[in-house]
């Protein structure tokens, strides 16, 4: 990162009138309540509908578009202590404060800032070139970042730093230098493993040019760069990927950075590399994800005007409507070590980092739709939210559970058709189905069915009976079943994808003929049961019908295999 010393010019942009929309800036993970920076700022504004900016050809070209690759700059390095990216650590106010000294103390935030031994670096410890380190206090919703940052007992050191409210929109005083080169701060635009994971990244995010005008438009506050030209992008330019370029040929998780880069776009912040993208350090970025994203041609890319944005040049608010509203009928996917992974659903806890007795086998949502269980193969019970633990079974095989229609019980049955009891639910005794029960899922009037591997369905508490068509000799065995709204249909899916229907439910599709990375292990139809999802255990998800694709896991690396899910209300 190049610093300019000399007085730098900044270029006013008068004001429009836009229709730019902002969704609420997403919370990092264990940093509780604090907003990536308001809904309205700049980070977080939606420049889909902006003009093309007039330069446009002229700076894509200073950039080689037309013979040059997205690059996203993280990854896996071959060394799990150090992956590729931009690293960041969220701590508390009870996280030990230090002073720092700064080569460019004039431009620099006094501090003190929470840095310390265990303060990830960018490349590592012994890294050289930028060696960026951020901090996010979850208890002050405050972001500290160094450029730089050499820690030592004896006397901490940086080449500058930065200290931001999370909770405001100012910017930092004009000309003033950041942990960044454009004088804003860097995590905001940061792709992370998070973000993708839930479906939606709702931010620009940050990227490099190797050469660039010694200038910068809002809202970036600062400039290193070479030479006086028009031709040359300044800092704080924004760029878009074209609507044309079209997305629907990549992976799931490819699409929701490509729909990102379409919305929110890339903020030149830094000199580099041509088109080189930041993300988080995290060992979970998958090989496709970066593969793909590296095919992604610059040309397809484009300068917005985002001048009818600013409000005032000192602040990054935006003109704006209110937030588009959260897509409905999400879902989430449960992992065998009980890790739970909301997409546009409530998230109310999990086992991910609990030492269990036993592998999870299913999730089953509260009938309120506000909580969740987890259940063990050993009978073990998870209650989340407002579910509640009645018991747990014992001396069984569990594969699933159901619980009774006003959430104080539930059944308990394990694969050779028993059934276990607990809180208001009735006792229904075991059962001799033929051959080993595969799936559970309630009866939307109460009581249960069960489905065992070969497609045969038992009806238990109430449930009306229903025997969906399946074939002698299935490609590959029943692993998971979900009624209709009304509860007068079934669906039925084999681990190949095969969709087997009765009652009013309608078929939509299949992966029964497309050969999959991993085996289909769960369904869960959508809230009017116009549709359905089915999970793969990578995570991976299939929609049809009106079911709305919301993210997936299928490009991440996951500490255990995805086995199940459920839909939200």
């Amino acid at each position: 990162m190049r610093r300019a010393l000399a007085l730098l010019l900044l270029l006013p942009l008068a004001p429009l009138a836009s229709s730019a929309r902002a969704a609420a800036g997403t919370t990092p993970p264990g940093a509780g309540a604090c907003p990536v920076f308001p809904a309205d700022n700049v980070w977080n504004a939606d420049v889909s509908q902006l003009p093309v900016d007039a330069h446009s050809a002229q700076w894509l070209a200073s950039m080689n578009a037309g013979s040059t690759n997205l690059h996203p700059d993280f990854g896996s390095s071959g060394d799990p202590s150090a992956p590729y990216g931009i690293p960041y650590t969220v701590v508390t106010d009870a996280h030990p404060k230090v002073s720092v000294a700064f080569q460019y103390a004039d431009e620099s935030d006094p501090g003190p800032y929470p840095f310390g031994p265990d303060t990830p670096i960018e490349g590592g410890q012994n890294a050289g070139g930028d060696r960026h380190a951020i901090m996010v206090d979850a208890s002050a919703c405050t972001l500290y970042e160094l450029y730089d940052a050499q820690y030592s007992p004896s006397g901490s050191t940086a080449g500058s730093g930065a200290i931001w409210n999370l909770n405001s929109d100012a910017l930092r005083p004009a000309t003033w230098t950041s942990a960044d080169a454009a004088g804003l701060p860097i995590f905001p635009g940061l792709l992370r493993p998070d973000e993708v994971l839930a479906g939606s990244v709702t931010h620009a995010i940050r990227f490099t040019a190797a050469h660039t005008d010694t200038s910068f438009i809002w809202p970036a506050r600062h400039q290193a760069g070479e030479r006086s030209d028009p031709s040359l992008p300044p800092m704080g330019a924004r760029f878009r990927l074209k609507a044309s370029f079209g997305i629907s040929g990549y992976s799931p998780a490819t699409q929701v950075v490509l729909r990102a880069m379409q919305h929110y776009g890339l903020i030149l912040a830094d000199n580099g590399s041509n088109w080189y993208f930041q993300g988080a350090a995290s060992n979970s970025w998958g090989d496709q994800l970066i593969a793909e994203l590296k095919s992604v041609p610059a040309s397809a890319f484009e300068a917005v005007d985002e001048s009818s944005l600013m409000v005032d040049p000192n602040s990054g608010a935006t003109r704006q409507g209110p937030p588009p509203p959260a897509a409905p009928g999400g879902y989430r996917l449960v992992a065998s070590d009980g890790g739970i992974f909301s997409f546009d659903a409530p998230f109310y806890g999990s086992t991910g980092n609990v030492a269990l007795p036993a592998p999870v086998v299913t999730t089953v949502s509260t009938p309120s739709g506000k909580g969740y269980w987890l259940l063990g193969v050993n009978g073990s019970v998870y209650p989340f939210g407002d579910a509640t633990a009645h018991g747990s079974a014992s001396g069984i095989r569990a594969v699933g559970m159901a619980p009774t229609a006003d959430g104080n019980g539930y059944w308990i049955v394990g694969s050779g058709g028993q059934v276990e009891s607990f809180g208001d639910a009735p006792p229904v005794g075991s059962t001799a189905p033929p051959g080993p029960v595969a799936a559970v899922t309630p009866a939307p009037g109460g009581g249960f069915w069960m489905a065992t591997t070969a497609g045969a369905v038992l009806n238990e508490a109430g449930a009306p009976p229903l025997s969906p068509a399946v074939p002698a000799h299935l490609v590959a065995p029943i692993v998971g079943m979900a009624a209709t709204a009304s509860g007068k249909g079934l669906w039925l899916v084999a681990g190949d994808g095969g969709i087997f229907t009765v009652g009013d439910a309608a078929f939509h599709g299949s992966t029964g003929g497309v050969v999959l990375n991993q085996p289909v292990v769960g369904m869960a139809g959508s809230s009017d049961g116009g549709g359905y999802w089915l999970v793969a255990s990578d995570g991976g998800i299939f929609s049809f019908g009106d079911a709305a694709f919301h993210g997936s896991t299928g490009a991440m690396r996951l500490n255990r295999p995805v086995i199940g899910m459920t839909g939200a209300p």
